[in-house]
């Protein structure tokens, strides 16, 4: 409905037309309230998949694809210990999952599940070696190759460049890192709080041992506090008043708000050792006693970052360019934010082709 911005009329008329103004917002209000309270949440993740492989609460997709495998070697996705896996397959016709299986690629997923309070003593060891390192000699057994490539969103992409860095087999040839932090030197708000004195990594995991969701989603929500506390709410307003399709605000929200707790060890190690100390890039990060470093990685490599990621800064990302060995290599920069690289129209349209492109090229039939 086109907005009218001045009053011209009569006094009857103005207060016709001001009356209406109040109505319709009420009604606006009426709607927005009933959705946020009363509204299910929509499907999301339910592109057609087999469970492959489990370990404790994981498990490994292997997606089913109706079109036939065409390129080699096998994609394996990982994606951040804290949030839900479906961000990468949200619904049809907003999934990298199926703009990759559409495409002919032979397409894997670890989702690592909720973790709880058994899984409080998890490490990046842990995660890297029985996790990652498991699923990818996994996925290349089903798929009877040598060879994989690896697409790594947010921290996953930061857990892949830990695993590729000490893995010999199956050989990576190709990582694709998308929104995922390789320096933190400067890592914006999150380098304030977490290098400030009084920030006490080992306290809190003393504290909690098992980290809450919701401690986490306050403290990334409190990164942007204004749009994600008021703004989000805001704009499915104007949407609903605008008479605009809502379904893709209800998807997001929902992955935005299904988090999940973070393993305590984990937690220590990703705040301490590597955002406030920043011993992924410095070479002083170990693992079961073998340093992380990331100049032995020599897989073709495409890194992707958003311009307006309030959360992983675009030099975060691109820093991966300086530390590897890869000959091919390749850093684009979109105009978006963290969300906005997997989610939206500019995902959809430039940032997905973008990815199975690169991948086709290096790739076999």
């Amino acid at each position: 409905m086109k907005k009218q911005f001045f009053l011209v009329g009569t006094a009857d008329e103005v207060a016709e037309q001001i009356q209406e103004s109040i109505d319709r917002a009420n009604e606006t209000t009426r709607k927005w309230a009933e959705m946020l309270t009363f509204d299910p949440d929509p499907q999301t993740g339910i592109s057609p998949k087999d469970v492959v492989w489990r370990k404790n609460k994981s498990r490994l997709y292997r997606y089913i694809s109706n079109k036939g495998i065409k390129y080699r070697p096998p994609v394996l996705l990982i994606y951040a210990l804290i949030n839900k896996a479906y961000i990468l397959d949200l619904y049809p016709g907003m999934s990298l999952v199926e703009y990759l299986v559409d495409s002919g690629f032979d397409v894997y997923m670890l989702e690592w599940g909720e973790f709880q309070w058994e899984d409080r003593k998890l490490s990046y060891a842990d995660l890297v070696f029985d996790y990652i390192a498991n699923a990818a000699r996994k996925v290349c057994q089903f798929s009877r190759c040598d060879e994989i490539s690896i697409i790594g969103y947010c921290m996953g992409g930061t857990m892949a460049a830990m695993y590729a860095s000490l893995s010999s087999l199956p050989r990576i040839k190709n990582m694709v890192y998308i929104a995922s932090p390789i320096d933190f030197s400067e890592a914006g708000v999150s380098s304030v709080w977490f290098r400030d004195k009084d920030f006490k990594a080992d306290k809190i995991v003393d504290t909690y041992q098992l980290i809450p969701s919701d401690f986490i989603d306050y403290g990334v929500k409190m990164l942007n506090p204004v749009n994600n506390f008021l703004g989000t709410y805001t704009r499915l307003w104007k949407m609903i008043d605008e008479d605009l399709p809502v379904q893709s605000w209800k998807l997001l929200n929902k992955w935005v708000n299904d988090n999940i707790n973070f393993p305590g060890e984990a937690y220590r190690q990703w705040t301490k050792d590597i955002y406030s100390e920043n011993k992924l890039i410095n070479k002083q990060f170990q693992l079961r006693g073998m340093r992380v470093d990331l100049s032995t990685i020599e897989a073709n490599t495409l890194a992707l970052a958003g311009q307006n990621d309030h959360i992983v800064s675009s030099a975060q990302v691109e820093a991966v360019m300086d530390v590897i060995s890869s000959p091919d290599k390749k850093f684009i920069e979109y105009p978006v934010g963290h969300g906005g690289l997997v989610f939206g129209s500019i995902a959809r349209h430039k940032v997905y082709p973008a990815i199975a492109n690169w991948l086709k090229v290096r790739s076999r039939d």
